[in-house]
């Protein structure tokens, strides 16, 4: 137990939805936890814990991280550009790969002993029942792209045969308390505003934030995991049409009939796509939001298990009860 408490562990991205659970996740299992944000961020519930050190920097300027690996051992990196509509390409190179570069640099001149990089499923593409890590590139993106990249240059990294291991770990389809950016789903179900694409039998992973909180807990420090991927996900895939009913459900709503054939659809998204790029906002429907409904993406999820101990143990009908209690709570839904 004292090599745990000795244990520094720097977490960029502490202020998002998952930074925020791992934080809490490490902190409970008696891990120390410096946080990198940047001057903008909003450090309110980090300030409420115990056991944190908050220190100001920014993964796209190289010099600001010069003083933060002071005492940590583990590196948790979390901090990306993620995908939104209106995002320069720029902003993705600048941040998932050159930041992810910057970051990798400053550890290695630092001491540090480990560096856990997290990308995302998408790098090998959608259209897998259950993918696993060994699947090649096939990002469809310019996110899924940026994040490739900066994979290989983790693995990289890790091939020189310096003293800093490297672990990259691809979380499915992540939700629960705290996750604001699939809020709007969630409301679209209760307006009775959501529909199906296609038959509603594509296939996805959800995964439940303490599930996953505790599958990236096992890998600190940990000699399995140097040079290794993995893949953390939910104990099983479900269809859209389940999924969709399954949240209609909790919500006390039936979950509407509408059903929109896939070539309408994309279609519509081409035409909302090209009216973004004149007005500006976010299109209402996205080719890539198609492609979510249309496209099978699940993770396996046996390499986690087998050689970490992996087990993911909430299944979507109570993770998505918990989810919608938070929302409720806080008056959201």
């Amino acid at each position: 137990m004292k090599l745990v408490e000795q244990m520094n562990i720097l977490v960029t991205g502490a202020t998002g939805f998952i930074g925020t659970h791992l934080t809490r996740a490490l902190l409970a299992q008696g891990f120390h936890c410096t946080c990198l944000v940047r001057p903008t961020s909003n450090i309110v519930e980090l300030t409420e814990l115990d056991n944190i050190r908050i220190v100001q920097g920014d993964i796209a300027d190289k010099a600001s991280l010069k003083n933060t690996m002071a005492d940590v051992q583990v590196i948790y990196h979390l901090a990306g550009q993620i995908g939104e509509w209106g995002v320069p390409d720029e902003k993705f190179f600048a941040v998932n790969v050159e930041g992810t570069r910057n970051l990798l640099e400053a550890a290695n001149s630092g001491g540090v002993k480990h560096f856990i990089f997290f990308s995302t499923p998408g790098v090998q593409g959608k259209g897998h029942a259950s993918a696993s890590e060994e699947l090649p590139y096939n990002p469809p993106h310019i996110y899924e792209f940026t994040k490739a990249e900066a994979e290989k240059i983790v693995m990289a990294f890790s091939e020189k045969g310096g003293n800093l291991q490297v672990t990259i770990v691809r979380p499915d389809f992540v939700y629960g308390p705290g996750d604001l950016r699939r809020l709007p789903l969630y409301r679209a179900i209760r307006d009775r505003k959501f529909f199906l694409i296609g038959n509603g039998m594509t296939l996805l992973h959800p995964t439940f934030i303490e599930d996953a909180a505790q599958g990236f807990c096992l890998l600190a420090n940990n000699p399995v995991a140097f040079g290794q991927i993995y893949n953390i996900a939910g104990p099983r895939t479900m269809t859209v049409r389940e999924y969709g009913q399954t949240i209609a459900k909790a919500l006390d709503v039936p979950l509407p009939r509408l059903r929109l054939p896939i070539l309408f659809a994309r279609s519509l998204a081409k035409l909302f796509e090209s009216a973004s790029r004149i007005n500006g906002r976010a299109p209402l429907l996205s080719l890539s939001k198609v492609d979510f409904l249309t496209k099978d993406h699940g993770s396996d999820i046996s390499k986690a298990v087998r050689q970490l101990g992996y087990r993911p143990r909430i299944d979507f009908r109570e993770g998505i009860r918990r989810t919608i209690d938070w929302y409720s709570q806080r008056g959201l839904l």
